[in-house]
């Protein structure tokens, strides 16, 4: 069972993700480059250097739309109570954050994860509440296609799938037909289906040059305070690099630009009193102003959310749902579409994350895609020649991605459950005719189920995200949506590290990241068969790890990119369809402050590590002690990130256990 099953629930609203840019950039793990929290000449800022890494729901996500088996539906609170209610994040305790965004590692961002959040469906006094594990996003690609539609990733969208856990109900169903399902079933578990667009990742800029520092000693601005605030002009935005022979040197990219208020303001803190602060602030904000380049559709570091949940089971996949899959043909504007059709015939197709939008977030392309039919292909020849059109698909009707999460849902005429199918598009402005998505013409359909593993030479650690140093992959592989014949056989490649590093820079989350080099070597460390035989529709395989021995220096451990397919007849994969492997260093050279001030550089809300003294209190130590200790899966490990090997870890507590019995 999963999301497309029924009962489910549709919802959508808003989302904020503040991630920190300055540990996402690979060059700022450089102490060269970034010797000191406040020492930043050097720094590459990008557009949000004072995110705290948080992920979190905004008020108005909340419940559009029931779904039920017999067909039905509910879109207002008098057809079933759950409508119009909160879909949210639980604060844990006086932790600030509902969740944390977190990057595998600085040269791989494409796999982003949502970590520690418990969501609540529902009101307080009528809800179902469960744990969201540890949950990387996939198919990312460009959505937004309108012809001013930003250059960066907040023209991108992505989809986080995952079977939740430990659900509980609190309350009576006090008239949802939602909750009285569940009630009669009680189940631990929960399908949840989340798509993800339209993040507002342009900040407000603000100029401190030769001009701007001339206007505000018009502006009555003393010389002194001038003069203490001048090292505003040696901050960048971006601090580009160059390669000369072996060396990585800096030159300016646009001197004096500073990316968000936030950290305008905390800078400026840095540099004059609490007197000069309050008396300038203002008349600094409004010369160094520059015009906002946003598109506006939503607020700085938002974005639309929308998503479904239905029921799931035990033996359902962790991060994948066993389905059907249309996926885009040469030069189409669209993309992967999952899809089931249940025993009586009645197709439920994901269209959330598969149609281009013309500016970031809600708005569907119509111009660009006419009208769309469902089609099939009763000969197994994908081409319009031999196509039978099915249904047409509303989705122009208004409420299709804000009240459905975009799923269409039709009841089909004869027996398509082992025949390809596909969408048509007919263009309304020159009615070009293309097929826009199509099935597998043999049905074949592959997708690894955990696809992100951090893993610890030496260390046999066991938890819901296993860091030992063996882990066990599961690649599941479907016909039609049913699990292949046993014995067929999966082909597993590891990219080169040419490949690999062309890779992570082309993709959507780590485009425009520089300073990325040495990806996936030695090639030799990290150990899998070159191929493996399915058994009940799942191939099944183990992969080891040795130390990787620091190949990029001050960026710890290493990444690699594990490429699957079909041995016979491969099919047509999303080139982000991969297995993401971090394999940490064994041998930690640096001392145990070292580690924890190379922390307290790079996250906001770890800023206390990189005071030496202030770390060896001993309040200070035991609570880094206890922070360390705690399962990798709480919000409050480390906290936030989770870049921190278990050699260093354990250096750290030896650290903190000496000073305690010296």
């Amino acid at each position: 069972m999963n999301y497309l099953n029924y009962p489910r629930i549709h919802f959508s609203g808003t989302y904020q993700a503040n991630p920190s840019t300055i540990n996402n950039t690979p060059n700022n793990w450089d102490p060269l480059f970034y010797p000191a929290p406040n020492e930043l000449e050097k720094v590459e800022l990008y557009w949000n250097p004072r995110g705290d890494g948080g992920f979190t729901l905004k008020e108005d996500c909340i419940v559009t739309q029931v779904d039920y088996a017999d067909g039905t539906s509910a879109n207002t609170p008098e057809k079933d109570a759950i409508i119009g209610q909160p879909v949210k994040a639980i604060f844990k305790s006086s932790f600030p954050l509902q969740s944390a965004l977190v990057d595998l590692d600085p040269m791989q961002q494409n796999v982003s994860e949502i970590w520690a959040m418990t969501l609540q469906i529902g009101g307080d006094d009528a809800n179902l509440t469960g744990n969201v594990p540890n949950v990387p996003f996939n198919g990312i690609w460009a959505q937004c296609q309108g012809p001013n539609a930003p250059r960066n990733s907040e023209s991108g969208s992505a989809v986080f799938q995952v079977k939740m856990k430990d659900v509980t109900q609190t309350g009576l169903p006090n008239g949802s037909k939602f909750l009285t399902y569940f009630q009669e079933n009680p189940s631990a578990f929960l399908s949840l289906n989340v798509n993800t667009n339209g993040h507002n990742n342009t900040p407000h800029n603000y100029l401190f040059n030769d001009d701007t520092f001339a206007e505000m000693k018009a502006a009555n601005i003393s010389n002194l305070v001038l003069d203490q605030m001048a090292g505003m002009k040696n901050l960048f935005q971006l601090y580009a690099h160059k390669e000369v022979g072996e060396k990585s040197v800096p030159f300016p990219g646009n001197p004096g630009m500073v990316p968000t208020e936030k950290f305008v303001k905390y800078m400026l803190q840095q540099y004059l009193t609490v007197e000069q602060f309050n008396n300038n602030i203002d008349t600094i904000l409004q010369i160094t102003a520059t015009a906002y380049q946003g598109v506006h559709t939503y607020d700085y570091l938002e974005g639309m959310i929308t998503g479904t949940v239905g029921p799931s089971s035990t033996n359902d996949p962790n991060y994948f749902v066993p389905s059907r899959m249309l996926a885009p043909t040469p030069n189409s504007s669209a993309f992967n579409a999952p899809f089931d059709i249940d025993e009586n015939g009645i197709i439920s197709l994901n269209l959330g994350n598969a149609l281009p939008t013309e500016t970031p977030g809600k708005n569907l392309y119509q111009k660009k895609l006419g009208a769309l039919w469902l089609v099939g292909f009763p000969h197994g020849e994908i081409s319009i020649q031999k196509m039978e059109q099915l249904v047409r698909i509303p989705y122009d009707e208004p409420d299709f991605v804000t009240s459905k999460a975009g799923i269409f849902t039709f009841k089909l005429e004869g027996d398509w459950s082992e025949t390809p199918l596909g969408i048509f598009s007919v263009s309304s402005n020159d009615l070009t005719e293309m097929i826009l998505l199509a099935e597998d013409q043999n049905g074949n359909y592959l997708r690894a189920d955990q696809f992100v593993y951090r893993m610890n030479p030496g260390f046999d650690t066991t938890s819901d995200f296993p860091r030992g140093e063996t882990n066990t992959v599961n690649i599941h592989a479907l016909k039609f949506g049913k699990p292949v014949a046993d014995g067929t056989e999966i082909s597993l490649v590891m990219k080169t590290e040419n490949e690999a590093i062309n890779y992570t820079v082309q993709t959507q989350g780590t485009s425009g990241t520089l300073g990325v080099k040495n990806l996936s070597i030695p090639q030799d460390i990290l150990s899998f068969p070159k191929s493996v035989k399915t058994e009940n529709g799942i191939a099944t395989f183990d992969m080891s790890c040795q130390d990787p021995g620091n190949p990029r220096g001050y960026v710890d451990g290493q990444v690699y990119f594990l490429d699957y397919n079909f041995s016979s007849n491969p099919i047509q994969m999303d080139p982000n369809d991969i297995v993401s492997v971090m394999v940490y260093d064994q041998t930690v050279a640096e001392d145990a402050t070292d580690v924890l001030a190379k922390f307290g550089r790079l996250y906001k809300v770890m800023g206390f590590l990189a005071d030496d003294e202030k770390i060896e209190e001993v309040d200070m130590r035991n609570m880094i002690k206890t922070l360390l200790q705690r399962p990798m899966a709480d919000l409050v490990h480390m906290p936030v990130t989770r870049d921190l090997s278990a050699a260093a870890r354990n250096k750290i507590v030896k650290w903190v256990d000496h000073l305690n019995n010296s």
